[in-house]
């Protein structure tokens, strides 16, 4: 019995650490058993497959059954911590267990604790317990808390919004059956927000630097555009060896730094010449039907598709294009003129590539597609006129005005998605603070007042000796750290630290239609893991009744507060079916929350989950319609 006493014990040590640490919802069973089972099988012989093993029959030699009801119970019935010196400890009931001992021999038993229990518990042996040299650990009620558990102090105010310093590794959710894939028109408009939220320059000076007249003398002194490479950018000649031809290096260090320069230029204004390429041929499709209804008004007896013969030949003579070449063309071109009477001008120009395809072949190019351009024609103008302040000069090569329609950051205006014109941040609040303004950052900023010249975020490296050239190291990767490029080996998320530049989220504040007064809309679709941006605002802490983001550090506990200053993580939404989270990351031994999707498709409103200390006790509802919504019961005060 000494086999079954070692398994019983192992056995009752694994059931009390699953109490302990487990998350799992026990509550949701009746009654709920561990079952533990062991087995004996011979390794693969020598040229016989794992496959062919797999089926010889293992054999059994140990299987055993705990109770974890009863021990649940006693957990529970526990009131207090018992006393370090008293070895009073509860000792297993028989019914608790059901141990099966097969033959063979079983695993080796753990190291026994000197006193093993085999009787029923009676006040002799709670005495000799007591008194035993080495005591068995009571069974309480209160157990410390994990060492990757924050110290949270409690309070009573709400609206604290809280984040995790994990990412949750779900496996992503395949839709089953058949489902729909981006259309067409999907896939442009993806396009056209990748093109304003990128790094493309269409800034008609950079093109003039780069394209210089000079006079051509076999020319008789006419004027022709010549590219001017940057000074000693190019790289030497191709030199054969052997038969084969291999480049030599850079004549100096930092010549290949000067050739990505000119290759940055040389693309730069290509895509300029690229945008000015479809303005003008928009415009000439419309000077097209003009010149033909002109003529066809002078004279309604004659049938218009005779002017439109007419004007047709004249322009293949002028182009010097054949009339089934200059047709096709036509036909493109005038897709480009319909893109810009629906999604204005901006679509247009920031349409990249795929405006070409999409023109060719037309498909889904009818009035609902043209409808949908017409209600994201303002938010486009928007990104634009805020992103891309010298873009309306091309227009100038057609005569149109270079006047910004729209001033300021991009995120101080709100889109309303049915096309009307967008308001700008500051009234979608006058009816709450009539004093509102809000300012847009890019840093957080620490409240002097509050925290004096110190960053509560910063925390000392965990390495007890650290070089004073030694770079931070990441705690999720354990990778060198750094805001030099070339230096730093983090990528945990590398279009916000670490990288050469970082570019605009493509997201943007709209007007919602549920009474929620203002979100933030995915205008390109966020992988599962992939950040979207940094919860930023003013570092500061003792703030009770309004809305801050809690997180701490091992040293201290901080708040973020978005009230008068901030960025557009503000404007995120609570939802009970969240598809993004805010998540702890240490960046250069300095903590930040960074709002992490879960996978959000493009056009989808970005939420989070407020935590249940924001909700306790407020008097507000929710709203977000959700079927799992665990907060729709509140009372009719202040929406979420």
């Amino acid at each position: 019995m000494v086999a079954a006493d070692a398994h019983s014990e192992l056995s009752q040590y694994i059931a009390r650490l699953l109490l302990e640490r487990s998350d799992w919802p026990l509550d949701s069973l009746s009654n709920p058993v561990l079952r533990i089972e062991a087995y004996l099988e011979d390794s693969p012989r020598a040229g016989e497959s794992e496959t062919v093993a797999f089926r010889r029959q293992p054999t059994p030699v140990f299987s055993h059954v705990v109770d974890l009801a009863s021990l649940k119970r006693r957990s529970i019935r526990v009131s207090k911590p018992q006393p370090t010196n008293a070895g009073e400890v509860e000792s297993q009931s028989p019914g608790d267990t059901v141990t099966t001992v097969l033959p063979g021999r079983g695993p080796t038993a753990p190291e026994a604790d000197d006193d093993d229990d085999d009787d029923d518990d009676d006040d002799g042996d709670d005495e000799s317990d007591a008194n035993s040299d080495s005591q068995r650990k009571g069974t309480g009620g209160l157990r410390p808390a994990r060492s990757d558990s924050a110290i949270v102090e409690e309070t009573d105010s709400q609206r604290q919004i809280h984040s995790g310093d994990k990412f949750p590794k779900r496996r992503r959710v395949k839709p089953e059956g058949h489902f729909l894939q981006p259309s067409t028109l999907d896939k442009l408009i993806g396009g056209i927000w990748e093109q304003l939220h990128g790094s493309v320059s269409l800034d008609p000076q950079s093109l003039v630097e780069q394209l210089q007249l000079k006079g051509n003398e076999s020319s008789g002194g006419a004027g022709g555009l010549a590219m001017a490479p940057p000074m000693t950018a190019t790289l030497r000649p191709l030199k054969a060896k052997g038969g084969r031809a291999e480049v030599a290096g850079p004549e100096t260090p930092d010549a290949f730094s000067r050739s990505n320069i000119f290759c940055r230029q040389v693309t730069q204004a290509s895509r300029a010449c690229r945008s000015l390429e479809v303005i003008v041929q928009a415009r000439w499709v419309e000077h097209f039907d003009a010149y033909v209804d002109s003529w066809a008004h002078a004279n309604p007896n004659v049938p218009r598709s005779r002017y439109n013969k007419s004007a047709l030949m004249g322009a293949c003579a002028d182009f010097g294009w054949a009339e089934k070449e200059l047709r096709n063309k036509m036909y493109v071109w005038r897709g480009y003129k319909e893109i810009k009477d629906a999604g204005g001008w901006a679509a247009l120009v920031f349409a990249g590539m795929g405006i070409y395809r999409f023109c060719k072949y037309r498909i889904g190019f009818d009035r609902e597609s043209m409808q949908r351009l017409r209600n994201l024609k303002p938010a486009m103008e928007v990104a634009a006129d805020t992103m891309h302040p010298q873009w309306r000069q091309l227009l100038t090569v057609v005569g149109e005005s270079p006047e910004k329609a729209f001033l300021g950051h991009q995120h101080d205006w709100v889109v309303q998605l049915d096309g009307n014109d967008p308001i700008p941040l500051r009234n979608t609040y006058l009816h709450w603070d009539p004093q509102f303004s809000y300012r847009q950052l890019d840093e957080a900023v620490v409240d002097e007042a509050a925290w004096g010249c110190d960053d509560p975020r910063w925390s000392a490296p965990r390495d007890d000796v650290v070089r004073a050239a030694a770079l931070p190291l990441c705690d999720t990767c354990e990778k060198e750290q750094s805001d030099n490029p070339k230096l730093n080996n983090c990528y945990c998320f590398p279009t916000l630290f670490g990288c050469a530049s970082s570019t605009p989220s493509p997201v943007l504040v709209f007007r919602t239609a549920d009474g929620k007064n203002n979100g933030l809309l995915a205008l390109c679709a966020f992988e599962r893991g992939a950040p979207i941006g940094e919860f930023v605002g003013l570092i500061t802490k003792g703030l009770r009744d309004v809305d801050v983001m809690e997180s701490s550090t091992p040293t201290s506990s901080y708040q973020i507060w978005q009230g008068r200053q901030g960025n557009f993580t503000r404007f995120v939404n609570h939802s009970c079916k969240a598809n993004a989270q805010y998540q702890r990351f240490s960046w250069m031994n300095t903590q930040r929350i960074i709002l992490v999707s879960k996978g959000i498709d493009a056009a989808m409103e970005i939420t989070v989950d407020y935590s249940e200390k924001y909700w306790k006790g407020l008097d507000k509802k929710c709203l977000c319609g959700e079927s799992c919504c665990r907060y729709r019961k509140g009372s009719k005060g202040k929406n979420s």
